[in-house]
């Protein structure tokens, strides 16, 4: 008796038209397509359920929400960017860079494959990126980086909605100085309905208080926060991971953009002992 192959679909997210990989598990989708003056020849966020435009604030979060409340009868799904895919050809995934580059021609000109993802996640539960490395806790880096406020509601919906999600919380985001980044992630429907049940319960509610920013990098502020948090989610879980590396596409990589795996190791060892200094 064989069994049968399992669905997949692996979104791909764009807002401009852009040259795309072909396969038939890969679905491009437009995000933002709700605020958009151009419809491009693929998928839109803005059909059947969606929160299309809110894409401004939660950037690819708006194919992820559309795919959660519009697939039907898909058994894996994933999120990749049309400009940063899961590198599964990378040889020494451990030792590699989290990210490497190559231009969108060198890209688009070789055969998009996808290995069998039904038998990684047969032994594993998520595939996210390759963690990266800082010098300070991923609690610090947002308040660096982000607005700090938004962080301290964050916390506080936590607390009330899902406190008994606080220990990988804190074990995550105060304890750790590492995570996987991009919102990109392949898994089981199961799995991927779970979080989005959790993640969107989260986003929700900080919605109704936070003070969305005038700025647009900052005005982003979903999107960041869900980076965090799917690390938060796996942890909670005990998910087993595989990490993979990321390959970034550019119109134009220039020598030296590529950092060579030593370079990748002296920088992680080099942060996690600030890291170490500075707890």
């Amino acid at each position: 008796m064989t069994m049968e192959a399992p669905t997949i679909k692996i979104l791909v997210c764009a807002h401009k038209e852009t040259p795309l990989p072909q396969h038939p598990d890969l679905l491009p989708i437009q995000v933002g397509s709700a605020l958009s003056t151009q419809r491009l020849d693929i998928a839109h966020d803005d059909q059947g359920i969606h929160i299309s435009s809110k894409n401004p604030n939660y950037c690819e979060l708006t194919a992820h929400y559309w795919a959660w409340k519009n697939l039907k009868n898909v058994d894996i799904i994933g999120l990749n960017h049309y400009r940063r895919y899961f590198d599964f050809d990378r040889k020494w995934k451990a030792f590699s860079p989290d990210r490497s580059f190559t231009t969108t021609a060198a890209f688009i000109s070789q055969p998009f494959q996808l290995p069998d993802l039904a038998r990684y996640l047969a032994s594993y539960d998520i595939i996210l990126t390759k963690k990266r490395n800082h010098p300070y806790t991923i609690e610090t880096m947002y308040c660096i980086e982000h607005i700090k406020d938004d962080w301290e509601i964050l916390k506080a919906v936590i607390a009330e909605k899902y406190p008994d999600y606080l220990p990988a919380f804190r074990k995550v985001t105060a304890q750790s100085n590492s995570m996987a980044n991009y919102n990109m992630f392949i898994t089981s429907w199961k799995y991927f309905d779970a979080y989005s049940a959790w993640i969107f319960g989260i986003l929700e509610e900080m919605e109704k208080r936070v003070l969305l920013s005038p700025y647009p990098m900052q005005a982003r502020i979903f999107g960041y926060l869900s980076e965090r948090l799917i690390n938060v989610f796996c942890a909670h879980h005990r998910l087993k991971i595989m990490h993979v590396p990321v390959i970034m596409l550019l119109d134009e990589v220039q020598k030296g953009d590529n950092p060579a795996n030593w370079r990748f190791t002296y920088r992680t060892l080099k942060n996690d002992f600030r890291f170490m200094f500075n707890r």
